[in-house]
């Protein structure tokens, strides 16, 4: 334990010492003594009164900061050892206030309750986000936590969704998409998506963004827009090992549509004296009457004869101008 060797005077219960009411009434308190004769008495109050006060002081400044107190009348380490005592974590008692500091603040300041109310959990609209890294924060239009994000092409709150394909399901974009229809959009406004596209490879010359459409890819339109993907009329596809061309799908690319190849041939049967029936009905032959067939091209009177078989799809399955999965409609879009 620190010592302390600043000491009271005069504190001992029945000490020679005037009681409160008639050291106040004292003349000399005011004006201090003249020459002449001191009592005791009079004197020992002054004195007790100094050095008990000086004495709780000093007795601080051990407690809190850890350090001797010695009476050896070097002024400026007892400031020193005052200053290191007031700077030690005090327990605060009762009510006490501090100034409340800005929303944003991230120093080491201390936090009131109206700070803390207002801040947490934090809540911002996507229109005025903070411009400084606070923590994570809560955006109130997609009720999503937003995390502070520094890369080489974008320094702000983003959400990590941010470029995620969307199926869009009102009728206008929310505050968190943008309509994945090819459109132009501002850098500066949507500077998240920006730097979402360039991060992650996907800025393509406008050039090759036309030749491609239906990628995820976007456009360097110019200094001050950018193309979005156009997603219309695009199904979704996983990366991986690509059934068709044995090659891995890049990321954001786009594949022409086909249709798996069926290949099949009919046998020279002879002759048929009545409409037949391919494969057990799925479908049927639509010459009426006779039908003909030869294993080798006809000659003499059969020459010149031409007997053709049709085959309609539509009589056992669900047919269309396309060939397309079971799906739903929603509208494209992308979240910022």
């Amino acid at each position: 334990m620190a010592i302390n060797q600043i000491l009271p005077f005069g504190t001992v219960p029945g000490a020679n010492v005037l009681t409160p009411a008639d050291y106040q009434a004292l003349a000399a308190r005011l004006g201090g003594f003249s020459a002449g004769t001191a009592k005791s008495k009079e004197l020992n109050t002054v004195w007790r009164q100094a050095s008990f006060v000086t004495a709780m002081i000093a007795q601080y400044i051990a407690d809190k900061s850890g350090q001797d107190v010695l009476d050896n009348g070097d002024l400026a380490a007892l400031q020193a050892k005052f200053v290191a005592a007031l700077a030690a974590s005090p327990a605060l008692t009762g009510v006490p206030t501090a100034p409340t500091p800005d929303a944003s603040d991230k120093s080491t300041r201390i936090a009131t309750t109206a700070f803390v109310s207002g801040n947490f959990p934090r809540i911002y609209p996507i229109a005025a986000l903070p411009t400084q890294d606070i923590g994570p924060i809560i955006v109130a239009e997609c009720a999503e936590v937003w995390t502070w994000s520094s890369t080489q092409y974008f320094k702000g709150y983003r959400s990590p969704l941010c470029g995620r394909p969307l199926d869009g399901h009102t009728s206008l974009p929310l505050a968190s998409e943008v309509d994945a229809i090819g459109g132009l959009i501002s850098k500066t406004a949507y500077a998240a998506l920006w730097g979402y596209a360039q991060e992650q490879g996907l800025v393509k010359t406008e050039a090759v963004w036309q030749a491609n459409r239906g990628t995820h890819w976007f456009s360097d339109y110019s200094a001050s827009e950018f193309r979005v993907p156009d997603l219309r009329d695009m199904f979704r596809r996983f990366t991986g090992t690509d059934a068709d061309t044995a090659n891995a799908r890049a990321l954001g690319a786009a594949q022409r549509d086909a249709l798996q190849n069926i290949t099949g041939s009919f046998a020279s049967i002879g002759s048929v004296t009545s409409v037949g029936t391919l494969l057990g009905g799925v479908g049927a032959f639509a010459t009426p009457g006779n039908a003909q067939f030869w294993d080798s091209a006809p000659t003499g009177a059969a020459a010149g004869r031409s007997n053709s078989a049709t085959f309609d799809a539509s009589r056992v399955a669900r047919t269309s101008r396309e060939t397309r999965p079971l799906n739903t409609a929603f509208h494209p879009r992308i979240h910022v």
